[in-house]
């Protein structure tokens, strides 16, 4: 049994320090109410909601190295109330490139990091190349993904065939239209429609993860931070998913966090394990050859008119007249 907390931050913009150390009071508090693993929203330490248009000198500043004094703050709350704990920054990599990253600590002082895999956020955000699945000391497998990356149904589905039993799922939404209404995050540019906006919101992106934890058969944490001025802020959303697709607990205010425990043994019967392992992995071979090649694969095959019986049709109804 696994306890696990999804907390909707309210972070202040441009302020880490401030905020990693409003992380870390929530962990006392979590640590009391006996969670094992609290997750923050995506770049909850950074603050903005909306970093697309920022300037390069002021992401810069927003910056932080994976090892800078936010991140070590976190990690020594962490390590005081042995509660694991994941949070999103914007990194500045050694060799100068920016990533929209998520960092889980744990309390033996371990330390994984995410770089988001779909980078929309920002025109000098370099996207991650690779998938971030790593064991606890408890022996629970975790999968991060970052924002839009869980929006592509094959990056859950990889996350779960490299051993994931818990996704953890952070979220940071912008701001709000003139409805109210929050919408999901931007593809990057090359993918991205020319067809006016559609209705996507996060109403309909719960859905979608209720969808991939079951079809899957894992357990999934969704934690989403929105636009925060003088700690304010505009909404925020826990969600935490059961491998059936069933929710366990939710919270739409902010401070306040969902926590559920979870039964690890719900994941081997589910539906979703069973489907994984009803797979035909030699069929997706295909996947792997050139467009060109794939298609040929799918042509229509010349059948032989020797032997052949023609055929015809004709739709009559029973209650026809007879004349």
């Amino acid at each position: 049994m696994l306890r696990v907390a999804s907390v909707p931050f309210v972070s202040r913009d441009g302020d880490g320090a401030h905020n990693a150390a409003q992380v870390a009071a929530c962990l006392a508090d979590a640590a009391r109410d006996g969670v094992a693993l609290a997750v923050f929203p995506e770049l909850c330490l950074s603050g903005y909601a909306d970093i697309t248009k920022l300037h390069r000198v002021s992401l810069e500043a927003l910056a932080e190295p994976l090892d800078g004094a936010s991140i070590r703050t976190v990690a020594a709350a962490v390590e005081r109330t042995g509660v694991a704990c994941g949070v999103g920054l914007i990194e500045r990599a050694p060799d100068g490139r920016f990533f929209n990253s998520y960092v889980v600590c744990l309390p033996d002082g371990a330390r994984h990091c995410h770089r988001k895999l779909h980078a929309a956020d920002h025109r000098r955000m370099v996207s991650g190349d690779r998938y971030t699945v790593f064991d606890t000391g408890s022996g629970v497998r975790i999968g991060i993904l970052t924002g839009g990356d869980s929006y592509l149904v094959e990056n859950v589905r990889m996350t779960a065939l490299l051993g994931a039993s818990v996704l953890i799922a952070p979220h940071r939404t912008g701001r709000a239209s003139p409805t109210g209404e929050h919408p999901v995050q931007p593809l990057p540019m090359m993918h991205r429609s020319r067809s006016p906006a559609d209705a996507d919101t996060m109403e309909s992106m719960h859905g979608w993860l209720c969808a991939r934890a079951a079809d899957n058969g894992m357990f999934i944490v969704f934690s989403d931070g929105h636009e925060a001025s003088n700690d304010q802020a505009t909404d925020a959303t826990a969600l935490i998913v059961d491998p059936s697709g069933r929710v366990l607990a939710a919270s739409e205010t902010p401070g306040a966090y969902a926590a559920a425990n979870l039964d690890l043994a719900l994941i081997e019967r589910s539906r979703g394990r069973q489907w994984l392992a009803a797979r035909r992995p030699d069929l997706y071979a295909l996947l792997a050859q050139p467009e060109a090649d794939r298609s040929r694969v799918y042509e229509a095959q010349h059948a032989s008119a020797r032997g052949s019986v023609a055929l015809g049709f004709a739709v009559v109804s029973r209650h026809r007249l007879m004349r």
